[in-house]
């Protein structure tokens, strides 16, 4: 039996996947299998893996399909290694990835996920340095120490609920018993990720950093990151908020961080004039959770439409003015 099976859902996006499995059968660990789960109807991708003809991959085509969830959640059902490791389509791993990500969890069995750090990088490849940098500023990777990671309760609902350090999705591995205990609730789809690390933490599970970048991250508009989680990501904070009531003052940490992404979901459908309603919506929802101006023009802007445009005007000056920095 081989020590890790790499879990690889994926729905017609042949011109990325290949770039996905190269990178996986380049390891320079060779003791893995890789499961991929075809959710899409387009026949590329299955023909793509039989030029490859490598025997480590075994490929299955879901009829009908599965969604985003329901096809990882598959996948792991499918493991029969003792470590488990995602890898999405239009991601790829660093030849090192594994021998260095599975090593922390030979040596110690209470590890049950390690993850590293990651590159950002765009839809022809090309590393987004600025962007990298600041993403590892944002989730506290840039300074959080390799090695075990040592929290109680409230530290690590701060690791996966605001800083959302850990990336089981591409950037880890993790023990296969864990994973296959873990329950899905339906209205956090597709966000299974932050749901796993969650579940770690609130079991007090072992977790290790490896102070590397040995992913590469694709951010581009096709992707989940790129069109947004709206009711999903309301689900999960309003979740780990309900079952952590008496946590203390990382609760308002949460909210805070919480009410960021609504607000910035708020605030993208002021791209275009006919998502006038909606952006109200999505602005309404977050003033709980917003502070200082932010809720300030929340609250005019959902009340008044004239405040609104004034926003998404001056919403649009800035990004002018970005671009020409």
């Amino acid at each position: 039996m081989a020590l890790v099976s790499v879990v690889m859902p994926t729905c017609d996006r042949p011109h990325f996947i290949r770039t996905a499995l190269d990178s996986v059968l380049a390891q320079t660990m060779k003791d893995f299998v890789v499961l991929v789960g075809d959710d899409g109807e387009s026949p590329d991708t299955e023909r793509l893996i039989a030029e490859l003809n490598d025997p480590r991959i075994r490929y299955h085509r879901n009829r009908p399909g599965l969604g985003a969830t329901g096809n990882w959640l598959d996948l792991v059902r499918r493991v029969e290694t003792p470590f488990l490791a995602t890898l999405h389509d239009d991601d790829k791993w660093h030849p090192q990835f594994l021998e260095e990500m599975v090593e922390p969890l030979k040596q110690d069995a209470d590890v049950a996920m390690s993850f590293c750090d990651f590159w950002l990088i765009d839809e022809n490849d090309r590393t987004r340095f600025a962007l990298t940098e600041q993403e590892a500023a944002r989730t506290g990777r840039d300074i959080l120490p390799a090695g075990p990671v040592e929290y109680d309760r409230a530290e690590g609902l701060r690791l996966v609920a605001v800083d959302n350090a850990p990336q089981p999705a591409y950037a880890a591995v993790l023990r296969t018993a864990d994973v296959q205990r873990l329950q899905v609730p339906a209205d956090i789809e597709p966000l299974y990720d932050i749901w796993c690390s969650y579940q770690l933490v609130r079991g007090n599970r072992g977790l290790f950093y490896v102070n590397k970048r040995l992913t590469s991250y694709r951010v581009h508009d096709n992707s989940a990151t790129g069109q947004g989680f709206g009711d999903a990501e309301d689900a999960v904070f309003q979740r780990i908020l309900d079952e952590n009531a008496d946590a203390g003052p990382v609760l308002d940490e949460i909210r805070a961080y919480w009410g960021s992404l609504q607000w910035a979901r708020g605030t993208r459908l002021m791209d275009s004039l006919a998502s006038l309603r909606p952006s109200q919506e999505q602005l309404a929802n977050a003033i709980p959770n917003l502070r200082g101006v932010r809720s300030i023009l929340a609250s005019a802007a959902t009340r008044f439409a004239a405040i609104w445009h004034m926003t998404r005007l001056m919403r649009l000056t800035k990004q002018v003015l970005d671009t020409r920095r």
